[in-house]
């Protein structure tokens, strides 16, 4: 591949700017949502200001070195279909992208950042100290043997990968097995959030603390819809913004330390999911690709905007 210039990773003086998605098209996800799509829209309207806005579709496109073969620039308010080449100074990876940038191009959530989140043992192996005891399996051997470990009545069952709560199973512990239509993933304690969050809430729950570059944008809890333990709004969950000075310190204490041992994969931009378990915060899962604010959302929706941006900023070498 020929080399690249940095000139060419700017146009008008101004840094070139991918947001890499999944492969689709303009029509499907996260754009076919409108509270999504809004929110998205505003969010690239704000980033013309700073940058040459280009949405792409699916890490195939990306040919090397920042190279994208083709995808849509974004011009005030609407999306001008490309099929030359587009060389990106900085990529926000929604994809996800397995790249680390290069010398004179940045990824947002590298590689090696999704290596960790996008694996939920890996996450658990880097922050066991903040999770419930969780055990690694691959087959109905493996199972019969970890199963023995688990100290909680109730026992949970998640895929390696996911999001949304999809593939999670929490049942009994002597019941599990048959529920089960993989054994490929991870078994967990249980973690029993019915005594809520200290001064927030008193029911079951998760509670989401999102950060950027170490700065915490957006707080907010997510309680389970009646008869469910999942909080997921996917699965039905209602969603409540809380203001920061609300979040009980504990968790603001345990995010810092986390994102202390994220740090040196570079800039990031994700989210902690806790859950409190008689008053100590447990850590759930980390996610790299939390979903824009719904324009709803009025607490945290500009700043969120207006954070990423800053933190897409500082991914300029």
């Amino acid at each position: 591949m020929a080399a690249v210039t940095n000139k060419q990773r700017y146009q008008n003086n101004k840094p070139n700017l991918v947001y890499l998605t999944k492969s689709g098209t303009l029509s499907d996800y996260p754009l076919d949502n409108p509270n999504y799509r809004q929110s998205i829209m505003e969010f690239l309207r704000l980033a013309e200001s700073k940058f040459n806005v280009f949405y792409v579709r699916g890490t195939k496109k990306h040919l090397g070195n920042g190279i994208f073969s083709d995808g849509f620039e974004f011009k005030k308010g609407k999306f001008l279909r490309l099929k030359e080449k587009i060389y990106a100074k900085v990529v926000f990876n929604k994809a996800p992208l397995h790249c680390n940038g290069g010398k004179d191009w940045s990824v947002l959530n590298k590689w090696n950042l999704l290596f960790i989140m996008d694996n939920k043992y890996h996450t658990y192996k880097l922050l066991k100290k903040y999770m419930k005891p969780t055990y690694r399996i691959k087959n109905k051997s493996d199972f019969n043997r970890q199963i023995k470990k688990i100290k909680t009545k109730q026992v949970v069952f998640k895929p390696l990968r996911g999001s949304e709560g999809k593939g999670i199973i929490i049942a009994d512990k002597k019941k599990i097995k048959n529920k089960l239509k993989s054994f490929n993933g991870i078994l967990q304690d249980f973690l029993d959030t019915s005594s809520g969050v200290p001064g927030i809430c008193k029911t079951r729950h998760d509670m989401r603390i999102l950060l950027m570059n170490g700065r915490i944008v957006q707080t907010y809890i997510r309680i389970p819809k009646q008869g469910s333990l999942l909080a997921n709004v996917a699965q039905g969950g209602k969603m409540l913004e809380i203001k920061k000075s609300a979040v009980p310190k504990k968790a603001i204490k345990i995010a810092f330390l986390i994102d202390k041992k994220i740090k040196r994969m570079g800039n990031r931009m994700y989210a902690m999911d806790f859950g409190f378990e008689n008053g100590r915060p447990y850590v759930f899962e980390l996610n790299p690709r939390a979903g824009f604010p719904y324009p709803q959302w009025k607490m945290y929706y500009h700043i969120w905007h207006k954070e990423l941006l800053k933190t897409l900023m500082q991914c300029i070498k």
